[in-house]
């Protein structure tokens, strides 16, 4: 049977029609890469120093796999601000990964913010606060205050947030929330005023862990609080341990688009929890889910805490209650079998 020039134009058209729709479905510029937070490793530098090692040589040892970016610590490295043997613990496991670790000061690393000389020593960083850029998202990093930052420093940080290049923003800082979930002064000021885009803001200082999403002057604000420096909320008091939360994001184009949270252990046995999905562009965050009071540990130690910004050019280098919306993902296309349909429709014989 002889086929047509007319019949042969449909079928590359049929071809091209299906093709097109596919190749929209996987954008290019797409990439996808971890972050890891930690927080409140101040027993690893007194009792542990094994497990500080470990925390970071494991972190190196899976970067690849996970295409690891950035480890995020949110204060207390060590227990003593002023006791060496504490600060050498921390700077010998840092130096066990070669992953960008950016780190904000906490209340055990400054004297509650009173003398920042051995905290600037051997991280590098300053006693200001800073902003700066990590991957996909405009970055900040709070360091430990007392009762809250000053409104030019809200302002200034504010300004830099609006005019930023990226489409979202991770907050680090010590003590943002508590146990359940309430906000410290400052938690309440960052929620007022630096939350003007999809926001993470990373905390530790409690002894508690959770993850829950929130809206806030209508964005979607990820918060999550990590310290197991007693091993698992509401479990037994392990203080060697280790773990933290990975995150994995997937942006397109420099603009994210996911982003999956899983507890990741560390020590004393290796695992990964299951795999939740915090934020995806493709859903709608309608509106703010009520936050239920999450585990927590029977020990708690609230301490208010001390702080300053300024942008740094130093090279910085459970999820039970985990709420978030659940959002479509997209659906595949059955593209071979819609062409074989289509080809036999135009080429059957009579």
């Amino acid at each position: 049977m002889k086929i047509s020039g007319f019949l042969i134009n449909i079928a590359i058209l049929g071809i091209l029609l299906l093709t097109i729709p596919l190749a929209s479905a996987q954008p290019s510029g797409t990439t996808t890469y971890s972050i890891v937070h930690i927080s409140d490793t101040q027993n690893l530098a007194t009792h542990y120093p094994k497990t500080y090692d470990l925390t970071f040589s494991y972190l190196e040892s899976i970067k690849t796999q996970y295409n690891i970016s950035a480890i995020i610590i949110t204060g207390d490295l060590v227990n003593t601000w002023n006791k060496k043997s504490e600060w050498v613990a921390y700077s010998h496991a840092r130096n066990m990964t070669t992953i960008p670790i950016y780190v904000i000061a906490g209340n055990h690393d400054t004297s509650y913010g009173k003398n920042y000389t051995y905290y600037s020593l051997y991280t590098g960083e300053p006693k200001n606060n800073y902003m700066t850029e990590v991957k996909d998202f405009n970055f900040v990093g709070i360091n430990y205050v007392s009762k809250s930052l000053a409104p030019q420093e809200f302002a200034t940080i504010r300004q830099t947030l609006v005019n930023g290049s990226h489409n979202f923003t991770i907050i680090a800082t010590h003590y943002y929330m508590d146990e359940n979930g309430a906000h410290s002064l400052l938690g309440e000021d960052i929620d007022r005023q630096l939350i003007v885009q999809p926001t993470i803001v990373l905390t530790g200082h409690v002894h508690a862990y959770f993850i829950r999403v929130d809206m806030i002057n209508g964005y979607p604000v990820i918060e999550d609080l990590t310290d197991y420096q007693n091993g698992e909320p509401g479990g037994s008091k392990n203080q060697d341990y280790s773990a933290g939360t990975l995150y994995t994001v997937t942006a397109v184009d420099g603009q994210v688009e996911k982003i999956t949270s899983e507890i990741i252990r560390i020590y004393p046995v290796k695992s990964f929890d299951s795999e939740r999905v915090l934020y995806n562009i493709t859903g709608q965050f309608s509106h703010a889910l009520p936050a239920p009071e999450p585990q927590m540990t029977v020990q708690t130690q609230m301490h208010l805490i001390a702080i300053t910004p300024e942008n740094s050019t130093v090279n910085r280098g459970n999820n039970n209650d985990v709420f978030w919306l659940l959002n479509p993902e997209n659906t595949t296309v059955n593209a071979g079998q819609a062409f074989w349909n289509f080809f036999q429709l135009i080429f059957r014989s009579p």
